[in-house]
């Protein structure tokens, strides 16, 4: 049994040294500006969108949309 137990703190040992170095790697891409403005761009896009699809007129064309498939649906 001591043998599975030296193997298992081997692994957590590992598994901890690998975590270390993902966190340090991801802390390195997050802490990147050309990474930051990325990601700033993507989010500025993602509010237009957001926008343009819960707008009203959006709305009134989803309403429309809705009405025309039941009536298409009940002939």
């Amino acid at each position: 049994m001591s043998g599975n137990a030296e193997k298992a703190a081997a692994l957590l040992k590992n598994s901890g040294a690998k975590a270390k170095a993902a966190a340090g790697k991801l802390r390195d891409l997050a802490t990147d500006p050309e990474v930051q403005a990325k990601v700033k761009k993507a989010a500025d896009e993602g509010k237009k969108v957001y926008d343009a699809v819960t707008s009203p007129k959006a709305m009134e064309f989803y309403r429309q949309a809705a009405e025309l498939i039941k009536k298409t649906r009940k002939k």
